[in-house]
């Protein structure tokens, strides 16, 4: 028979009876498998289906929950040998902190279903980047325009991390002021009095502790349920934030009930008050990491069903007399099987989705998968390959028009890259392979970084909500850039002049900005109809020698496969599920 200690939590000796004996064993056991979990996730934060979660924001917001968690696990063991200012630092630290910290990132979801769905309907945005410092500490100018583009270009989630920041700070100093005043816990206090250690830890002192716990689970958590109601990713994440926030409603109310009622008397010697937090917070860091580590799973799983099946179909073709067998005859005629979904769909027909109406397809990606930057990528470089192929046809009747037209195509194919592949300027860089990427870094980063730098911050007349970053504004501002590669054949942009752009887009409120630059038809001369010679500040930008309409042939295979293989085969199984079929019809 397990032996309990009569008296419970009693402020005597450590409590080494049975049940704080488990309370240790079961807390140090549960950290090390969290710190596991953790560890795991760390090492995968760059996974696609859990990089838009902000891995470092979520994992650090558990990490602190947790301290708080293990310090109650160890509270009834200890029996009243941690001091009371340090329980009350803890509770004033800690919990709001961790708590504030797993709002910040519980607003994830919403926020990046926001902008997917933004990128549907305005994919020609991009974040600016800033200018280099210099030597030294760097110029008071340097420090104006930084603190002028993080003004201006702030984002939702931004703003909702520097809410939390002043909440911390307020908390902070809130705490700090009562623990200062109160005789409970230094000699020099104004009010109250000296206590014992079990009158210590009950009195106003400690209701500020909990404010923010309650706020989230009865006034922030629930309005976020209400927000996110709608949204229905694959990934689940909106029954985790549903799970995390019911669970969190029982902490506070039976907490203050607790501390602050004599009826809990016999339940606190072995249940102590702060304990009612544990398990909702349990189930926080619980559904927090366990749900995108079954993601992460069930995606690898996926992928190995699809490299056996394709694999498979290999083997079956070299060992097939017909030569002329396709991926896509074996799709149609049903040969082509696998386990998971029981058929898959061709690249053929992606292809053919891709060229033709692609609008249910991406608001399924956007909406649903929450990678709609892929699909979009897709028929960005579709189209500037046609608009290449047209725009080389009709100039090669002279050099000076073949050279117009690729310096065109060249602005062109900048604008894709910012905006959907550069890791500092693209809201949701698409996920491509290193050296794939280190390849278009090289071709366009250098103009990446004249177009997309912040100088022109200093041209700008207004903060308004209306108001963005204008990178053409003052192209003579900027020095010119030479070509990366040196020695390489290069074309020389014409020169630009002051102006401002035609068509320039309104701001959609986050921190992405307007690149002023479309994808239109090409008129017989070999340029873009519509657009100006100031688009860019590219003044006396050399376009390298290695570009040309094949520079995202290796991006566009990689992301095509991806989609194939993942996206498109879970949007054809989802089209064709009862009462989805006439919705993506309608779309």
């Amino acid at each position: 028979m397990v032996y309990l200690n009569p008296g419970g939590f009693n402020f005597g000796s450590e409590n080494l009876d049975g049940y704080g004996i488990s309370l240790v064993v079961f807390g140090v056991a549960y950290s090390l498998v969290l710190y596991a979990a953790c560890i795991y996730l760390w090492f995968q934060r760059h996974h696609p289906v859990v990089k838009m979660r902000k891995v470092g924001l979520m994992l650090l917001s558990v990490l602190v929950i947790h301290v708080f968690c293990f310090m109650v696990f160890t509270v009834y063991t200890m029996n009243g040998a941690w001091p009371c200012s340090v329980e009350f630092w803890a509770m004033n630290l800690y919990l709001p902190i961790g708590i504030g910290l797993w709002q910040a990132q519980n607003q994830q979801l919403l926020i990046v279903s926001r902008q997917q769905t933004q990128m549907i309907t305005s994919t020609k945005t991009y974040k600016p980047l800033l200018p280099p410092r210099g030597r030294g500490f760097g110029s008071s100018s340097y420090w104006v325009s930084r603190f002028m583009l993080w003004y201006r270009s702030i984002s939702t989630q931004g703003m909702y991390e520097g809410f939390i920041l002043i909440g911390i700070i307020i908390q902070f100093t809130v705490s700090m002021v009562v623990y200062n005043i109160s005789r409970k816990f230094n000699h020099y206090g104004i009010v109250s009095h000296h206590t014992s250690p079990g009158l210590c830890r009950r009195g106003w002192e400690w209701a500020p502790s909990v404010v923010w716990q309650f706020l989230w689970n009865f006034l922030f958590g629930p309005y976020l349920l209400w927000r996110i109601r709608m949204i229905r990713d694959i990934y689940n994440w909106r029954l985790q934030t549903i799970i995390a926030v019911v669970a969190g409603l029982l902490g506070t109310p039976v907490w203050l009930a607790a501390v602050y009622t004599d009826k809990f008397g016999p339940v606190n010697k072995y249940w102590l008050p702060a304990m009612w937090f544990v398990p909702g917070m349990m189930a926080m860091e619980i559904v927090t990491l366990a749900f995108p580590i079954y993601q992460i799973v069930k995606h690898k799983r996926a992928a190995r069903e699809t490299n056996r099946v394709l694999a498979e179909f290999d083997d079956k073709r070299l060992a097939s007399s017909h030569d002329s067998i396709t991926v896509g005859d074996s799709v149609a005629t049903g040969s082509l099987k696998s386990k998971r979904s029981g058929k898959m769909y061709s690249m053929e027909s992606l292809d053919e989705c891709l060229a033709g109406n692609h609008d249910s397809l991406q608001v399924y990606a956007s909406c649903m998968e929450l990678n709609g930057e892929n699909i979009i990528f897709l028929t960005r470089v579709i189209a500037f390959r046609q608009a290449c192929q047209q725009a080389f046809q009709r100039s090669c009747s002279s050099s000076d028009n073949f050279r117009r037209a690729r310096n065109d195509m060249f602005r062109l194919a900048l604008s894709i890259f910012i905006t959907l592949v550069h890791a500092r300027t693209a809201s949701y860089p698409i996920n491509i392979e290193s050296q794939v990427y280190n390849h278009l870094d090289a071709i366009f980063g250098p103009a990446t970084a004249q177009v997309a730098t912040c100088k022109s911050l200093s041209r700008t007349s207004s903060l308004g909500t209306t108001a963005s970053i204008t990178p053409w504004d003052d192209p003579e501002a900027l020095s010119p850039v030479n070509s990366p590669a040196e020695g390489a054949p290069a074309f020389s942009m014409r020169t630009l002049t002051k102006s401002q752009p035609k068509n320039v887009s309104e701001s959609n409120g986050s921190s992405e900005h307007i690149v002023g630059i479309t994808e239109q038809e090409v008129d017989g001369s070999g340029s873009l109809i519509g657009e100006t010679e100031h688009d860019y500040p590219l003044e006396g930008f050399q376009v390298p020698g290695d570009f040309d309409d094949h520079v995202f042939d290796a991006a566009f295979q990689s992301i095509r496969y991806m989609v194939w293989s993942e996206t498109w085969q879970r949007f054809m199984v989802w089209r064709q599920t009862p009462g989805n079929e006439s919705v993506s019809r309608a779309t």
